[in-house]
């Protein structure tokens, strides 16, 4: 990932990705703290809770460390809609790729 992809800060209703500063990134734990991934942008993230144990995703949206990172972003209906989000497994994974397909329109 270049710095580029950090220091820009496209809107996301052009279909640009959006990107957190460097050192902002999400960074997808588990439970015991072992990370397993790191997202600074919002495909990446995206493309993460794709492939991510859903141990992780289930930590994180229990948390919910997912909509704080949105909010930084300034992507306050995608967190709002994560903060709705109340399911487990690989139905959680679903409904947070559904609210990421559904808040990019």
């Amino acid at each position: 990932m270049t710095l580029d992809t950090f220091t820009k800060k496209p809107n996301m209703s052009t279909g640009k990705d959006i990107a957190a500063e460097p050192g902002k990134e999400f960074v997808f734990k588990l439970k015991d703290g072992k990370e397993v991934g790191r997202a600074g942008t919002l495909n990446g993230f995206e493309g993460l809770i794709r492939t991510l144990p859903i141990e992780s995703l289930e930590f994180h949206s229990s948390g919910k460390h997912f909509s704080a990172w949105l909010h930084y972003l300034k992507q306050d209906r995608l967190a709002n809609a994560f903060d709705k989000i109340d399911s487990k497994g690989e139905k959680l994974r679903r409904d947070l790729l559904d609210a990421i397909k559904l808040n990019k329109l």
